[in-house]
C-alpha cells in the first residue's frame, strides 16, 4: 500500500489519488453530445484549453487516449460499426437519434472500463509540482516506493504516452511560469555584450530582466550562460519558460513585449497549436513550427540554450552549451564542443525561492553531453523532468504573410478546357514546391524561399520578411507566361494574402477565450486509423523532382476527388491533402550535438500516403530501390517517420522496408504492430544509429526505468 499522505507532505500541493469518477466528469463528459458545453458545440470539437485546465490533471486531448495507445477501450469498441475511419469528436450517453451516428455508452460501461479493463492506461495518483523542490519530491518518493513515472503539461499526445497504468502523474501545468502575456518582462531577456574577455571569448553584462512581482528577482546564472550562447549566434534576446507553459502563453507573451515601442521587437520559434508545451513532448520530438518560420531558424531542439531538470535520482541540475566553435560555410549556428553542468548544492533548502539557489559544478558526475544530445529530440518523458527552458529569440522578421494558395485550384476561370484546367493545377502544385525547393526555376531568391513554411493545413503558405508577396509576385508572372506561351487560355488567379502582426495576433482573436488556436481539438476518438507520414528527403526534390512529381500529382487529385464524393476512405492522401512543408536552413540549423535525427534534419517535408502501392513507390524513390524491386532492406534503418506525429497505427517491417505492418486496418487484415518482423515506432521515427545511442543514454540516466514513457520499445 503506497502512503501517499507521507508525499502530500513534502509537496506545495496534495496529491490527488485517482478517482474514475472525477476523471469521467472532467475528462470524458466534455465529450458527451447531450451535455457538451456551448464552446464545444460551436466547435464541433472540444477545446484543448478546456480539458487540460481541469483540476484532476488526467485529460488527455483525447477521451481514448486514457486507454493503451489511444487505439482501445470501451470509445472505439462503440464506434468501430459507425465509422472505422477517421476522427469522432462526441458520444452520447443517452440516445437522442436512433438514426444518429453517435453511439451510446453509459457512464458505467465508461467507468468499468476504465477501473477495470487491462487497456486502462490511467495514473494511480496525479501531483502538480509548483517549483523544482515538488518535483524532485515526487521523483524521489516514486523511486523509493517502485513506482514508474509519467510526465505531462496538456495531454497533447496522438498515442497517449503521457499517461501511463500505475504511474505516479507528474502534470507540470502549475509549474512555476515566466514570460507570461500579463508581465512578459518575467521571462524575456535582453542580451548585451561589451566586447571580448580574457580568454576571447563574449562578455555579458547582466540582461535587462524584469520581475514577477516586489519579492522575486529573477535573474540567474543561467539566464547569463544562456544570453552568451545567444549572443555567439548573433541574437538579441532569450526567453525563460517554465516547464510546463504551454505556446499560447509564450507566444503571447512575445506579442505583449513587442507592444511597448521602447524595446525591440523579437519573435519565438515555437510550435503552432495553443496547447502545446513549450518544454515537453513537442520539443522532445523536434519541434516543428510551421507558420513560425522554422525554414528560416531551424527547428524547436535548435531555438534551446539552455536547461534546468530533475534527473531520475532526483537531482536538480542546469547545464547548456560551454564551449564551441564558430559557424562555418551554412551553419546558422555555433558547433558545440562541450556541455557543462551544475548541481544544485545540498545546502539549498528551499528551491520554492530562487534567489537561495546555490549551484556546484557536477560535469563529472553526469553525463551532460549526453543530456544535451537526448532531450533535444530524443522523445518526451524519458530522461527526467524539465523545470525551466531557455529558447534563443530573434529580431522580429516582419509581419506575417499568409498566402492563400490552395483556394486558388477551385477558382481557375471556368470557361478554360478541361484540359487547360488540368494543366493549370499541375502547374500550381510544382510551382509551389519549386518555390520552396528550387526557387531559381521560378525567379526567387533562396532567401525568400526559405521564409516560408506551413503545416500540414490545406489554408496557407506562412511567410516572412515580405517573402508572400515575393510569391505572389513570382506565381502572377510564372502564369502569365504560361498563357502568353499559348499554354493555357485565359488568366489563373492571384493568390489571396493577408497580412498580420504575428502569428498569435492571427491565430489569437477567433479562438477559444482570445488565446492561440488548439489543434488538433479534442475528440472523444483520435487517430486510430490513419498511416504514419513519411519524411522525403530535401535531395528527392532537387533530384528527382519530376519522379516525385508523378507520383505526387495523381495522389493529390485522387485526394481531392474523394473528398468532393464524399469517399475519404478511398482517398490516396489524408483529407489535409497537402504535405507538412520544412527543409531550407533547417539542415543547416544544428549545433551539432542534437538527437533530431538526420532523415528529418535533411527531409524536405512529410506526408500521409494512404494506398500501400503508393507509399511502396514513394519509399523506392527515398531509397533509391529499383522499380521492379519487391523486397528492400539494407542493415541500419535509416528513419522514415516524424516523431511528432506519430500513430501506433503502421511502422515498417524489419524483412522488407517497402512494407508495413499495420495493425489497424478496418477488417483486421493487417500485421499487427507486435509481430517480431515489425519495427518499433522508435527505430521507424529516430533511426537505428540515433536509437541506439538513446538507449544508452536513458540506461545510464535513468537505470530504473522510471520514466520509461509508454510506447518505447527499444532495439535490444
Amino acid at each position: 500500500m503506497i502512503d501517499w499522505t507521507a508525499l502530500s507532505s513534502q509537496l506545495t500541493t496534495p496529491v490527488q489519488v485517482t478517482d474514475v469518477n472525477l476523471w469521467l466528469q472532467q475528462c470524458v463528459k466534455p465529450f458527451d453530445y447531450v451535455s457538451r458545453s456551448d464552446v464545444s458545440a460551436s466547435l464541433g470539437a472540444v477545446s484543448n484549453y478546456e480539458l487540460f485546465e481541469q483540476s484532476s490533471g488526467l485529460c488527455m486531448q483525447s477521451a481514448s487516449c486514457a486507454f493503451t495507445n489511444c487505439t482501445s477501450g470501451p470509445f472505439r469498441d462503440a464506434y468501430e460499426p459507425f465509422a472505422p475511419l477517421g476522427n469522432l469528436a462526441f458520444y452520447q450517453s443517452v440516445q437522442l437519434d436512433p438514426n444518429g451516428v453517435f453511439p451510446v455508452l453509459t457512464d458505467e460501461e465508461i467507468t468499468m472500463a476504465a477501473s477495470l479493463s487491462e487497456d486502462s492506461q490511467l495514473p494511480a495518483a496525479a501531483v502538480h509540482p509548483e517549483h523544482p523542490g515538488d518535483v524532485s519530491a515526487a521523483v524521489r518518493f516514486a523511486a523509493d516506493n517502485g513506482l514508474k513515472v509519467s510526465v505531462k503539461t496538456s495531454g497533447h499526445n496522438w498515442m497517449g504516452s503521457s499517461t501511463r497504468k500505475g504511474t505516479l502523474l507528474l502534470n507540470l501545468s502549475k509549474l512555476r511560469k515566466y514570460a507570461l502575456p500579463e508581465l512578459p518582462s518575467g521571462g524575456i531577456f535582453e542580451c548585451n555584450t561589451v566586447g571580448a574577455g580574457d580568454d576571447g571569448g563574449i562578455v555579458v553584462v547582466e540582461p535587462r530582466v524584469g520581475t514577477m512581482d516586489e519579492d522575486m528577482y529573477y535573474f540567474s546564472e543561467s539566464v547569463t550562460a544562456a544570453c552568451k550562447i545567444a549572443l555567439a549566434r548573433g541574437k538579441p534576446a532569450i526567453m525563460r519558460a517554465g516547464g510546463g507553459q504551454i505556446v499560447d502563453e509564450g507566444l503571447r507573451a512575445v506579442e505583449e513585449w513587442n507592444s511597448d515601442p521602447s524595446r525591440p521587437p523579437f519573435h519565438a520559434m515555437t510550435g503552432a497549436a495553443g496547447t502545446v508545451s513549450l518544454a515537453g513532448g513537442w520539443l522532445a520530438s523536434g519541434g516543428l513550427g510551421g507558420p513560425l518560420n522554422m525554414r528560416k531558424y531551424g527547428v524547436g531542439v535548435d531555438q534551446v540554450l539552455y536547461v534546468e531538470m530533475v534527473l531520475p535520482d532526483g537531482q536538480f541540475v542546469r547545464f547548456g552549451p560551454s564551449t564551441w566553435t564558430p559557424a562555418e560555410g551554412n551553419q546558422l549556428y555555433p558547433q558545440t564542443t562541450s556541455v557543462k553542468g551544475y548541481c544544485i548544492a545540498e545546502d539549498t533548502a528551499d528551491l520554492s525561492d530562487e534567489s537561495t539557489w546555490s549551484w556546484v559544478d557536477c560535469t563529472d558526475q553526469y553525463g551532460f553531453d549526453d543530456l544535451w544530445f537526448a532531450i533535444r529530440g530524443g522523445g518526451g518523458g524519458s530522461y527526467g523532468v524539465i523545470t525551466s527552458i531557455y529558447y534563443q529569440l530573434h529580431d522580429k522578421p516582419g509581419n506575417i504573410q499568409g498566402v492563400y494558395w490552395p483556394e486558388t485550384l477551385f477558382r481557375i476561370d471556368p470557361s478554360m478546357s478541361s484540359e487547360d484546367k488540368d494543366t493549370v493545377m499541375i502547374e500550381m502544385i510544382k510551382f509551389v514546391f519549386n518555390f520552396l525547393y528550387n526557387p531559381d526555376k521560378v525567379g526567387v531568391s533562396v532567401d525568400a524561399s526559405n521564409s516560408c513554411s506551413a503545416p500540414d493545413s490545406p489554408i496557407t503558405l506562412d511567410c516572412y520578411n515580405g517573402a508572400g508577396q515575393a510569391f505572389v509576385d513570382a506565381w502572377d508572372q510564372y502564369f502569365g507566361a504560361l498563357e502568353t506561351a499559348n499554354m493555357i487560355s485565359g488568366a489563373v488567379p492571384t493568390p489571396r494574402l493577408e497580412e498580420f502582426s504575428s502569428y498569435a495576433a492571427r491565430a489569437a482573436p477567433s479562438h477559444y477565450n482570445g488565446r492561440v488556436q488548439d489543434g488538433p481539438k479534442g475528440e472523444v476518438l483520435f487517430g486510430g486509423d490513419t498511416c504514419n507520414a513519411l519524411v522525403i528527403p530535401i535531395d528527392v526534390l532537387k533530384t528527382k523532382f519530376d519522379a516525385f512529381m508523378d507520383l505526387y500529382i495523381p495522389c493529390f487529385f485522387d485526394t481531392i476527388e474523394a473528398s468532393f464524393a464524399g469517399t475519404p476512405e478511398t482517398a490516396c492522401l489524408t483529407q489535409n491533402f497537402t504535405p507538412y512543408f520544412y527543409g531550407g536552413d533547417i539542415q543547416f540549423a544544428s549545433d551539432g550535438t542534437d538527437a533530431y535525427p538526420p532523415h528529418r534534419r535533411n527531409g524536405a517535408l512529410h506526408m500521409y500516403v494512404l494506398h500501400e502501392d503508393v507509399r511502396e513507390q514513394f519509399k523506392k524513390l527515398i531509397w533509391d530501390v529499383e522499380e521492379n524491386a519487391e523486397t528492400y532492406s539494407n542493415g541500419d534503418f535509416p528513419g522514415v517517420f516524424c516523431h511528432n506525429h506519430l500513430f501506433y497505427t503502421t511502422s515498417p517491417k524489419k524483412s522488407n522496408w517497402l512494407e508495413d505492418c499495420n495493425g489497424s486496418t478496418p477488417d483486421g487484415s493487417g500485421t499487427p504492430l507486435t509481430d517480431d518482423d515489425c519495427m518499433s515506432l522508435q527505430e521507424a521515427a529516430f533511426g537505428t544509429e540515433t536509437l541506439r545511442r538513446l538507449e544508452k543514454i536513458h540506461s545510464k540516466i535513468d537505470p530504473l526505468r522510471m520514466f520509461q514513457t509508454f510506447g518505447w520499445s527499444w532495439i535490444c
